[in-house]
């Protein structure tokens, strides 16, 4: 098996992970009650590791998700600053990931970046 060479980007973005210089922000949705799992959470969590200096989004984590789609949405957000909004992320989610849970990740993700917003208007210090 051939293993991909990180970019230049990736040895970057990876190098600022679990520093004091980012935050994790969250957000949920409710999947629909046909699709919530008998015996699992119901409920969708998408959390953002950002580099409060940069805006920069250097990782993704998601839970209640098919694994492939827990990952396209981590290719799709890696990178991306966050302090340009959800709107590209979403729309290219919607395009690329078809199942009827799509909607609810597309909530999660715009809920992740409403927490940013949240925390940059109550003025809170960064460390």
């Amino acid at each position: 098996m051939q293993m991909k060479a990180r970019s230049a980007s990736q040895i970057d973005l990876a190098s600022l992970r679990g520093t004091e210089k980012t935050i994790i922000f969250v957000g949920h949705a409710r999947l629909p009650q046909s699709l919530a799992p008998r015996d699992s959470s119901s409920v969708v969590s998408v959390e953002v590791e950002t580099d409060m200096a940069s805006g920069t989004i250097l990782g993704t984590s998601v839970k209640g998700a098919l694994p492939l789609g827990a990952r396209l949405l981590e290719e799709v957000l890696a990178g991306r600053n966050i302090k340009d909004g959800p709107q590209d992320a979403v729309d290219e989610v919607r395009r690329r990931y078809v199942c009827p849970s799509h909607k609810a990740l597309c909530t999660a993700v715009a809920n992740a970046y409403e927490a940013y917003n949240r925390y940059q208007q109550q003025g809170l210090s960064f460390p």
